[in-house]
């Protein structure tokens, strides 16, 4: 096939592609909404003077060094005044999270995310997926003129806002997706993990091992050399599949969301990190975002008498 026939050829299935893509769902609403609230898990549940503990060579306290004084923590005059900046982060992210307002929420939730990110004593991976993401949503929010993230377009997209949106939608697939193959392929130069026996050794950790009821079940199971390993590498094959069905169609975008789940769902079972899977979770859940069907896909679909019932004649019957 010559060149210029091929680069007309993707060009056209660019256009195409581009003409369909329409964020504006429930989908994207949700997966949002479950990243708001994920942090909010964060910072509800969890006493300020714990997040903002001193920890030696780290922290003394809030992070306010450089461009971390743009936080909340550092804007309210630091540590001793973290709770008021803790009831306004709760506030900017329950507005985010109820759907509101998309587009003059956006920024709010990206700079309460941050402030959370950059200024705890020892945020997690969920605080820095959250903060990236949020920042690879905001041109898409941004072109989102809805009441409530929850309904459907009525109106079509500017032509530039739509193909922004669609940049940086795939810009948070691919991203996720580099998430996950990098995860996978970092543990396999981690000698427990590839002998297989990393499991054993979470599931008994002092601080992230696994707790009541779960205990009295995996536990003995992990004591099995075939469970443990199953478990170890099973973990990075499901991360490796994920990354593979972040990048394809509808059919495996929602198989790698299905796959995605039930990791993150057993990691909150047995070791916690309820904020940490559920940034994964909602992240999934906005990157499986359905393709609109074209009407000829609808038409081509449809039952047979539906399609042939404009062919026939009236009264032939």
């Amino acid at each position: 096939m010559p060149v210029a026939q091929f680069i007309d050829e993707q060009a056209t299935s660019l256009q195409r592609h581009l003409h369909r893509f329409d964020f504006r769902s429930r989908w994207f609403g949700v997966g949002r909404s479950i990243i708001c609230l994920a942090e909010l898990t964060v910072i509800l549940f969890t006493p300020s003077n714990a997040l903002l503990t001193p920890v030696l060579t780290i922290s003394n306290g809030a992070r306010c060094d450089g461009v971390r004084a743009a936080s909340a923590y550092c804007l309210v005059g630091g540590t001793s005044h973290a709770e008021y900046a803790r009831w306004l982060l709760v506030t900017v992210l329950l507005l985010a999270a109820s759907g509101f307002r998309p587009r003059w929420t956006a920024i709010p939730q990206l700079w309460a995310v941050y402030s959370i990110a950059v200024s705890i004593s020892v945020p997690d991976g969920g605080e820095s997926v959250s903060m990236v993401m949020s920042l690879l949503m905001l041109p898409i929010l941004l072109t989102d003129d809805r009441t409530w993230h929850w309904q459907k377009g009525t109106k079509p997209l500017r032509p530039s806002g739509h193909a922004v949106a669609f940049a940086a939608f795939w810009a948070l697939r691919i991203e996720l997706a580099y998430i996950y193959l990098d995860t996978a392929i970092s543990k396999f130069g981690v000698a427990d993990w590839a002998n297989g026996t990393a499991e054993y050794y979470f599931l008994r950790d002092n601080m992230f091992g696994v707790s009541a009821p779960w205990d009295s079940i995996l536990l003995p199971l992990s004591k099995n050399s075939l469970v443990v390993v199953g478990m170890t590498w099973g973990a990075l094959v499901v991360e490796l599949l994920i990354a593979v069905c972040v990048l394809g169609s509808d059919r495996w975008r929602k198989a790698g969301l299905t796959l995605d789940i039930l990791l993150h769902g057993m990691i909150i079972l047995t070791m916690g990190l309820w904020s940490f899977g559920l940034v994964m979770i909602g992240t999934s859940v906005i990157a499986a975002l359905p393709t609109p069907r074209a009407p000829a896909d609808e038409a081509r679909d449809a039952p047979e008498p539906e399609r042939a019932g404009a062919a026939v004649p009236a009264g032939a019957a």
